[in-house]
């Protein structure tokens, strides 16, 4: 079976053009992942030791929990198409509503 590639963080920040693009990119795929990590989505760590997002993080099928396996793809396309929408990078209220709405629903 093919271990399929959920998200790469390089390579969607480098499909911007403008620096702000990337930058924000960069800002929802750290919110995404570090509520990811903190809800039991993720089996590994996609921080370093300061809290920094590594932007080589790959995330793929095997990567994710049980629960991830159910909830992750839908939690990042609600939250990336949200981000594209609003711009609001940073409200992770939002991130959390969408996660608690697919572990409920």
């Amino acid at each position: 079976m093919k271990d399929i590639v959920l998200l790469n963080v390089r390579r969607l920040a480098e499909a911007y053009i403008r620096q702000v693009d990337k930058d924000n990119t960069l800002i929802a795929c750290s919110n995404l992942l570090q509520l990811s990590y903190k809800k039991g989505l993720l089996h590994k760590n996609p921080f370093d030791e300061e809290g920094n997002l590594n932007i080589d993080t790959v995330i793929k099928e095997s990567d994710l929990t049980n629960l991830g396996k159910r909830l992750f793809d839908d939690l990042a396309d609600k939250w990336f198409a949200y981000t594209d929408r609003t711009q609001k990078y940073d409200n992770i209220t939002m991130l959390e509503k969408y996660f608690n709405n697919l572990n409920n629903g």
